[in-house]
């Protein structure tokens, strides 16, 4: 397959710089020890070239760290986590009951990593150590620049030298990015961005270690530190309660009033107040939220005798009854993207909740166009519940084709959103000539489109199996899966939540044959296979657990394996479901014995 092996690695040692060439060099190793051995020569070889030629390059600083974390993912999947925790104990001056030297390659990985991919270094580091794994959410990032979204810190019950250790790793964390701060400059937004993930991912961890009163002194810090930052005001909001531990609104009220006026984010922080509330205390309190909501940034754009007068006396709502979003006056002329689409928002909840539903519908219309690539999820969300509760083209009941109308028409306003370009394809973009560059695009396969987005929309329509309630025959569950994954064909999820629906044996899903079970199971792997990159190992052993109570499926299972092991050729998980399978079928030892092969030990 890689040719001629003194060839290639020769290929290797004269180009070792290439980030494309290591990894190729890296998935030809066929040991576990030589694929660890691999990942240490390339990660020195792309520093030791980063310290003296490319220190700052923001490409370079993705190549290391991303194969940092894949190292790191391999000791874990391979059954090895004490040995990756180690070797982030090597970063300690002592490292205590370690059998890893203090790690001048950990050491010198962080020297040449930009501010932004540090936060994320750490940030992976310690939640490796609470969790024993990386984050889900990094580790579907693998070949790809990567952001700290969605990292979710569950609570967590750790021995005493464990939380000692994960508290030692934060506060080594802390002092390292504050040097780098001081050092460095936090110039562009997308480090000022990832530095409040960063705080966000610090106070969601310390909730974890240290519990609430903790993480209450540390958010005050962090809000002094960064007072214009939205999420870290709306976690202190959220993070409030009353005397008894109840629902309390002062954190939000707090908010509101002490919130600059000259910063954005005033409607975001409101819209939040009111979705909270309405969540808490039902649509009457929201009601009059959204009053008191146009009123106060009425303020700000009109003289309070232009108030008097515009108002009924008797009317507390007036002005807002007057509101258009055709032209939408409160809103001022400084206002940002953000301001615009979360004003819009609160407009059209205000619309709704006084049974406007028209001019709701503008509402929400025009906030999606206004809505920034970073925000345009939640729009969507807003968007996509309006349209199912109130919107005269999509009823409860209505077609596949209209739901598919509806989802395509916000794949196209979502076309801004940035995609994940695998980072070993960044050369194409250094090649001269256009027609070999398309050549080259031609030749391998194109990304999977993301189907995150899509799915966003299913859960806002239909909760979190992301199907429709009313699917009671096959045919409706098989027509309407069929249509999705003919909009993103690489869609897991989805394909997960069909296999689970008929595992279970819903009584609303009539399987009257074999048949659609068969259709499901191919479905997934089918996602699976085309997913561009590939997906991560815990999608592969998930699978295999759906694929390992279905008879009848010899032939789809057989291949599933073959692509898994090649995939995730040193998961124990994987290997273990596939001698578990080869057990029923009479060649364990042979599976054994080829898990052997790859440094695995199984059965």
């Amino acid at each position: 397959m890689y040719g001629n092996p003194c060839s290639f690695v020769l290929q290797v040692k004269n180009s070792n710089k290439s980030y494309g060439l290591w990894l190729v060099y890296i998935d030809s190793r066929i040991h576990l020890d030589d694929r660890l051995v691999a990942y240490n020569a390339a990660l020195t070889a792309l520093c030791h070239h980063a310290s003296a030629f490319d220190r700052g390059n923001v490409y370079a600083s993705a190549c290391i760290l991303d194969l940092f974390l894949q190292m790191m993912d391999c000791l874990c999947m391979s059954g090895n986590v004490g040995k990756a925790i180690q070797k982030i104990q090597g970063l300690f001056p002592m490292a205590a009951n370690s059998d890893e030297p203090p790690s001048h390659l950990l050491s010198d990985i962080l020297t040449c990593l930009t501010i932004s991919d540090k936060y994320i270094f750490w940030v992976c580091c310690v939640y490796l150590v609470i969790y024993r794994k990386l984050p889900d959410a990094i580790v579907q990032q693998f070949e790809c620049e990567k952001e700290l979204l969605a990292i979710e810190w569950p609570s967590v019950h750790l021995q005493n030298e464990e939380k000692q250790r994960a508290v030692k790793l934060v506060e080594m964390a802390v002092d390292s990015v504050k040097v780098s701060v001081n050092s460095e400059s936090l110039d562009s937004d997308t480090n000022v961005r990832l530095a409040q993930q960063f705080a966000l991912c610090h106070i969601r961890c310390t909730l974890v270690l240290d519990g609430p009163a903790c993480c209450q002194n540390l958010l005050g810090k962090y809000m002094k530190l960064c007072p214009s930052c939205v999420e870290l005001v709306l976690l202190s909001s959220r993070l409030q309660t009353n005397g008894t531990g109840g629902v309390s609104f002062e954190g939000f009220e707090g908010a509101i009033s002490n919130w600059p006026k000259e910063v954005p984010g005033i409607h975001c922080i409101w819209n939040q107040y009111i979705e909270y509330a309405l969540q808490q205390e039902g649509p009457n309190f929201a009601k009059e939220l959204t009053v008191h909501w146009f009123n106060s940034v009425s303020k700000v754009r009109y003289p309070l005798n232009e108030i008097l007068d515009t108002v009924d006396g008797n009317s507390s709502h007036g002005l807002l009854e007057l509101a258009s979003a055709s032209n939408p006056d409160f809103l001022t002329s400084s206002s940002n993207q953000m301001e615009i689409m979360f004003g819009l928002i609160n407009l059209s909840l205000a619309k709704l909740l006084h049974n406007d539903h028209i001019e709701a519908h503008v509402a929400i219309d025009r906030a999606l166009k206004a809505a920034p690539p970073q925000y345009i999820k939640h729009c969507l969300r807003e968007h996509a519940v309006f349209l199912l509760n109130y919107g005269s083209q999509l009823k409860k009941d209505a077609p596949v084709s209209e739901q598919l109308k509806i989802l395509n028409g916000y794949l196209n306003d979502a076309q801004a959103l940035s995609v994940y370009e695998p980072l070993s394809r960044r050369f194409i973009d250094s090649i001269e000539k256009p027609i070999v560059q398309q050549l080259i695009r031609n030749i391998l396969s194109p990304v999977s489109s993301d189907f995150s987005l899509v799915n966003f929309v299913l859960e806002a329509w239909y909760g979190p199996s992301l199907l429709p309630p009313k699917s009671n025959q096959p045919k409706d569950l098989v027509d309407f899966v069929e249509a999705i994954f003919e909009i993103v064909p690489s869609n897991y999820p989805l394909a997960f939540s069909v296999c689970k629906l008929l595992c279970r044996g819903y009584s609303s899903i009539n399987v009257t044959s074999d048949s659609v079970l068969y259709w499901a199971c191919s479905i997934l792997v089918n996602a699976i296979f085309h997913a561009i990159p590939i997906p991560p190992e815990y999608a592969w052993v998930e699978a295999a657990g759906i694929l390992g109570d279905i008879s009848g499926i010899e032939l789809i299972s057989d291949s599933f394996y073959k692509k898994a092991l090649s995939a995730h050729p040193f998961s124990v998980k994987l290997w273990t479901c596939y001698y578990n399978l080869s057990k029923t079928r009479g060649y364990a030892s042979t599976v054994v014995q080829k898990a052997r092969e790859r440094g695995i030990e199984v059965g």
